[in-house]
């Protein structure tokens, strides 16, 4: 339970432009970890590891791709923020 606070405050933080850059990249860097090590770790377990059933893998792979998506609106949110608070300073 407070791992699930711990990330979503980091996620916000990661996002909020009243945090220090260095605070930003360090949250960034933290989150994309946890995805890419939970990511691996179900891709390992859709087409690696064998002795699963086909319903089994199916499951992961869901679990997978619902993974991948959220890391990619994520991505998604920091390079928009970015490049609103990167078009704001030229002005």
């Amino acid at each position: 339970m407070w791992l699930d606070v711990l990330f979503q405050g980091c996620m916000d933080a990661a996002q909020s432009e009243r945090v220090s850059r260095p605070v930003r990249i360090l949250c960034i860097v933290l989150i994309s970890l946890v995805f890419l090590i939970a990511m691996t770790g179900l891709f390992l377990l859709v087409f690696v590891i064998e002795g699963q059933s086909l319903f089994r893998r199916g499951i992961f792979l869901i679990m997978w791709m619902i993974a991948l998506v959220s890391y990619l609106q994520f991505l998604h949110a920091i390079v928009r923020k970015g490049r609103k608070s990167h078009d704001t300073a030229k002005h």
